[in-house]
C-alpha cells in the first residue's frame, strides 16, 4: 500500500512538472530563509556556553546615579574576593577589543586585535584551554603572555613559542608561557593574546584608576540577584556610605549608585545596561517565520487549486472502496514528499547563502556544526513537520472530501466547503506581504534620513591615522609640522573621540560648576580639531596657542553642554574636573552640536580641553589629517612615505572618516537588504498563490462567463464579477496590515534618537502597491477568460 502511494505521488509530481516545481520552489525559499535565521539564532544563544564552568562566572560593573560606567576601579576584584566567601576567584582585565596592537618577533611584525591585559587570576576565572603551558601558573610572573594557536602560528611558524619573547608596540617584551586553543563556541570576550603587564600590576591598589573590567567566579552557580545584593551592599558600606545612611535608606531615596552584576552567559544577549544584538535576531526570526508561513499558505492554496485535476481520481477511488481516511493519508503523504523535497532544496540554498550571510553579519555559521548538529537536525525535523501540517493538512482534507456522485458527473462545485478557511489563508498571506512592504518602506526612509542628515561636521577628505602614544602626546607638534609640509595636507589635529569610530568612549565625568555637579563627557583635542572637521563656532572663540588653552585652563563646550550647565551665556563660566577643585577651567567657546557615533543616541554634553594638566589623564584616539581635493592619491602616498620617518617601528594604518562613519550604518544596511529580500519573496509567493487560485476559480466558472458574455456582459462587467471577491479579501488584508505595520515600525524607530516621523503616505503607498500587484494578477486571468470564445466553452452543452 505504501509503495503504491509513493509510486502514485511520484507519477503526479512528474506529470505536473511545472506546477510541482513552482510549488516546491516557493516553499523551499521560505524554508531556506527560516533555516538561515534559525542557524543565526542558535549561534547567538550559544554565546559563552562552550564550558560548563562559565555558569559560575559573573561580570561586576559600576554605575552612578546618572551613568553606567564601562570600567571599574582597579582594586575592586581583590576587594570583593577578600570580603565575600561566596567568591572563589576574581580578576581584572583591560580588553583592547578591535584595537590592533603591534606584535613583533624579530623581523616579523603583525597587528593583532583582541589583546587583553589581565592579572594572574585570569585563567582561574575563565576556563580557556591551554594546549601548551599550565593555566594555573601561566601568568604567575610579570611580563608574561598566553597566546592563541593562530597568533603563535603567525609569529613563530612551526617552532615552539614557549619561553620566547614578543615585543609589544615597540615598547616592552612579554615572555610566552602558554598557548591556548580557540573556544569551541562564540564568546563575548575575544582573547587572542592575554598578557600580564607592568601597568596592570602597578595599578593594583589605585582606587582612582578606573581602567579595568571586573569578573568574579563563585564556588557554585548562584542566582544573579543574590550575588548582586551582596556585592552592592558591601561596596556601599565600605566605599560609598556617608553620614551613616543605611543601604536600605540610600536605595529608598532613589539613588542608583553602586554595583550591579551580569551573568557572563547573559552578557551577549541579555545585558542589564547595554545594547543587545538579540533584538535584531528576534526580529529576523519573526520575519523569517512569517515568510515561511507565507510559503506554507501558498503551498496549501496551490495544492487546492490543482485539486480539480485529481477530483475524478478521488471519485473513482471512493467507488472502488477507498475510505476517506485512506485518501487523507495518501494525499498527506504526497504533500509530505513534496515538503521533504522542498527541505532538501532549502538545504542546498542555505549552503549557497551561508557564505554571503557570514560575511554580512561577521559570523561563522555552518549548517552542520559539530557542537550542535543534533540540535539543528531536531529543529529542522520539527520545522518540516510543522510545514507539512501547515501546508498539507487542509489540502489533504479538501481532496479527500469530494463527493463521488458529483465529481464523476463533472460537477466540481458541490461538496467543496471550507471557502471561509481558504479565504482566511489568502488574507493572512497578503497581511504578511503588506507588512513586509511597509517594513521595507520605513527602513528605506530611515536609512535615507540617517545617510543624508546633517552630522554637524565635515568628514570629507579627512584621513584618520592610528598613531603611537608618544606621537600623539610629546611628539605631536613635530609630527604635525612634518605632515603640513606635504603637498595637499591642509590641517592636522588629534582627538580622543574620533567621529565614526565603532567604539567611542561615552562615559561622563562629574564636572563641577557653581557648586553643583554636571555630568559631561571629556574629550581631549588639539587646537586645530574644530577647523579640521569644519565644526561651526556658536559663541566665544576657538582654541589658540595661549598657555591657558594648551595647559587645560580653558574649555570649549558643545550646545548640549551649555544646556547641561543651564547657562544662556556660558562664556567665562568656570568648571572643574572631578576631584580637582584647585584647577579652574574657563569656558571660552561653544561649538555647534555634532554627531560622533551614529543616530541611536542623542548628542551628549561634551567639554573639550587640551593637555592633561587638570588632575585627569586622557589619551588614545587618533590623528586627523585634512586633505585638499586636487590629488588625494598623491597626498596619501606622501603621508605613507613620511610616516616611515615619523614612526619607523609602526607600519601606517589609516582610513577615511566618511567611510568609517558609513560603517556605523552597516548593521542597518544588512537589515534593510534582508527585509527587502523577504518583502520581494513574500509578494512573489503571494502572487504565485493568487495566480493559481484565480486560474482555478476562473476555470470553474468558464461556462458561466461564456453564458454571461453571450447575454451581453462586457469585459468590464466580467472583470468586476470575477475580481471583486479577491480584491475585498486583499483590501481586508491591507487594512489589518497597516496598524500592525505602524506598531512594528514605531517600535523599531524608538531605538533611534534621531528618526523619521511616521505619516500616512508610507502606509498609503504600501497599500496601493499590494492592491495594484493583486489587481494585475487577478486581471490577467479575468481578461483572458473574458476574451475567450464562448462557442469553445459551450460546445459540450
Amino acid at each position: 500500500m505504501i509503495k503504491s502511494y509513493i509510486k502514485i505521488a511520484w507519477r503526479n509530481l512528474w506529470k505536473n512538472k511545472v506546477y510541482s516545481a513552482i510549488n516546491i520552489a516557493g516553499l523551499a525559499i521560505g524554508l531556506a530563509s527560516f533555516l538561515v535565521i534559525l542557524l543565526y539564532l542558535n549561534h547567538e544563544l550559544n554565546y559563552d556556553r562552550w564550558d560548563a564552568e562559565l555558569g559560575k562566572v559573573y561580570k561586576v560593573s559600576e554605575r552612578t546615579d546618572e551613568d553606567i560606567m564601562k570600567r571599574t576601579h582597579a582594586p575592586l576584584p581583590d576587594f570583593l574576593k577578600n570580603q565575600l566567601p561566596l567568591i572563589a576567584h576574581a580578576t581584572r582585565i583591560s580588553p583592547y577589543e578591535d584595537y590592533e596592537v603591534l606584535l613583533a618577533v624579530g623581523d616579523r611584525k603583525i597587528y593583532q586585535p583582541n589583546f587583553v591585559e589581565a592579572d594572574s587570576s585570569f585563567f582561574k576565572v575563565f576556563p580557556f584551554q591551554l594546549v601548551q603551558g599550565h593555566a594555573a601558573t601561566a601568568l604567575d610572573k610579570p611580563n608574561t603572555t598566553v597566546i592563541e594557536e593562530s597568533v603563535a602560528k603567525k609569529l613563530f611558524g612551526d617552532s615552539d613559542p614557549i619561553g620566547k619573547t614578543i615585543k609589544v608596540h615597540d615598547a616592552f617584551e612579554l615572555e610566552v608561557t602558554g598557548v591556548m586553543k580557540e573556544p569551541d563556541g562564540p564568546s563575548h570576550l575575544h582573547a587572542a593574546v592575554v598578557a600580564r603587564t607592568q601597568f596592570i600590576d602597578s595599578s593594583r591598589e589605585q582606587w582612582g584608576n578606573t581602567s579595568f573590567m571586573t569578573y568574579v567566579k563563585t564556588h557554585q552557580v548562584v542566582p544573579v540577584a543574590v550575588l548582586e545584593g551582596q556585592v552592592d551592599e558591601l561596596y556601599y558600606e565600605q566605599r560609598l556610605k556617608k553620614d551613616n545612611v543605611s543601604f536600605q535608606d540610600f536605595r529608598k531615596a532613589g539613588h542608583q549608585a553602586g554595583l550591579f552584576v551580569d551573568a557572563v552567559q547573559d552578557l551577549h544577549n541579555f545585558p542589564k545596561h547595554a545594547d543587545s544584538n538579540f533584538t535584531t535576531v528576534s526580529i529576523l526570526l519573526v520575519l523569517a517565520a512569517l515568510l515561511l508561513l507565507a510559503g506554507a499558505i501558498n503551498f496549501s492554496n496551490l495544492s487546492i487549486a490543482a485539486s480539480i485535476r485529481r477530483a475524478k481520481e478521488v471519485g473513482v477511488r471512493k467507488v472502488l472502496g477507498s475510505n476517506r481516511k485512506q485518501l487523507l493519508w495518501q494525499f498527506l503523504g504526497e504533500i509530505a514528499l513534496q515538503c521533504a523535497v522542498s527541505l532538501g532544496l532549502a538545504s542546498l540554498l542555505v549552503s549557497l547563502a551561508l557564505p554571503y550571510f557570514n560575511t554580512a553579519f561577521n559570523v561563522q555559521l555552518a549548517f552542520w556544526e559539530a557542537s550542535n548538529a543534533s540540535s539543528i537536525a531536531l529543529q529542522a525535523a520539527l520545522c518540516l513537520v510543522a510545514v507539512i501540517v501547515l501546508s498539507g493538512l487542509y489540502p489533504a482534507v479538501f481532496l479527500s472530501r469530494y463527493n463521488p456522485v458529483y465529481v464523476l458527473k463533472g460537477d466540481l462545485t458541490r461538496g467543496t466547503k471550507g471557502l471561509a478557511f481558504r479565504n482566511a489563508l489568502i488574507v493572512v498571506q497578503f497581511v504578511v506581504s503588506a507588512f513586509f512592504v511597509i517594513g521595507t518602506l520605513v527602513i528605506s526612509k530611515q536609512m535615507q534620513y540617517m545617510q543624508t542628515r546633517e552630522r554637524g561636521f565635515s568628514g570629507e577628505q579627512v584621513l584618520r591615522i592610528e598613531a603611537d602614544f608618544k606621537t600623539r602626546e610629546a611628539g605631536f607638534e613635530t609630527m604635525r609640522s612634518a605632515l603640513l609640509r606635504l603637498p595637499g595636507v591642509l590641517e592636522v589635529s588629534k582627538t580622543t573621540a574620533v567621529p565614526g569610530d565603532v567604539y567611542v568612549d561615552t562615559s561622563t565625568w562629574a564636572f563641577k560648576h557653581a557648586g553643583e555637579v554636571h555630568r559631561m563627557s571629556s574629550v581631549k583635542v588639539s587646537a586645530q580639531y574644530f577647523k579640521t572637521l569644519g565644526i561651526d563656532l556658536v559663541q566665544g572663540r576657538l582654541f589658540d596657542d595661549s598657555y591657558a588653552d594648551q595647559h587645560t585652563r580653558s574649555a570649549i563646550i558643545n550646545e548640549a553642554g551649555a544646556r547641561k550647565l543651564n547657562l544662556e551665556d556660558p562664556i567665562g563660566a568656570i568648571i572643574h574636573f572631578p576631584g580637582c577643585d584647585s584647577v579652574s577651567i574657563q569656558v571660552v567657546g561653544v561649538v555647534r552640536d555634532f554627531n560622533v557615533s551614529g543616530f541611536e543616541q542623542s548628542i551628549k554634553p561634551v567639554a573639550y580641553t587640551i593637555g592633561n594638566d587638570a588632575c585627569v589623564f586622557q589619551s588614545a584616539g587618533a590623528v586627523l589629517v585634512k586633505l585638499a581635493g586636487d590629488d588625494i592619491g598623491n597626498s596619501v602616498s606622501a603621508i605613507e612615505q613620511a610616516w616611515k620617518n615619523i614612526e619607523p617601528a609602526f607600519p601606517i594604518r589609516y582610513s577615511f572618516l566618511d567611510d568609517n562613519f558609513q560603517q556605523l550604518f552597516a548593521s542597518y544596511i544588512r537589515l534593510q537588504r534582508i527585509i527587502n529580500f523577504f518583502g520581494f519573496t513574500a509578494i512573489a509567493i503571494a502572487v504565485m498563490g493568487l495566480f493559481a487560485l484565480t486560474a482555478f476559480l476562473v476555470g470553474q466558472r468558464m461556462k458561466e462567463i461564456s453564458i454571461r458574455k453571450v447575454l451581453g456582459a462586457s469585459i468590464a462587467d466580467l472583470g468586476l464579477l470575477l475580481s471583486k471577491g479577491f480584491m475585498r479579501l486583499i483590501a481586508l488584508a491591507v487594512t489589518i496590515a497597516i496598524p500592525l505595520g505602524w506598531w512594528a515600525a514605531n517600535a523599531w524607530l524608538q531605538g533611534f534618537a534621531y528618526r523619521i516621523s511616521l505619516n500616512g503616505w508610507v502606509f498609503l503607498i504600501a497599500a496601493l502597491a499590494v492592491l495594484a500587484v493583486a489587481a494585475l494578477t487577478v486581471g490577467f486571468h479575468t481578461f483572458k477568460a473574458a476574451k475567450a470564445n464562448p462557442a469553445d466553452t459551450l460546445r459540450e452543452e
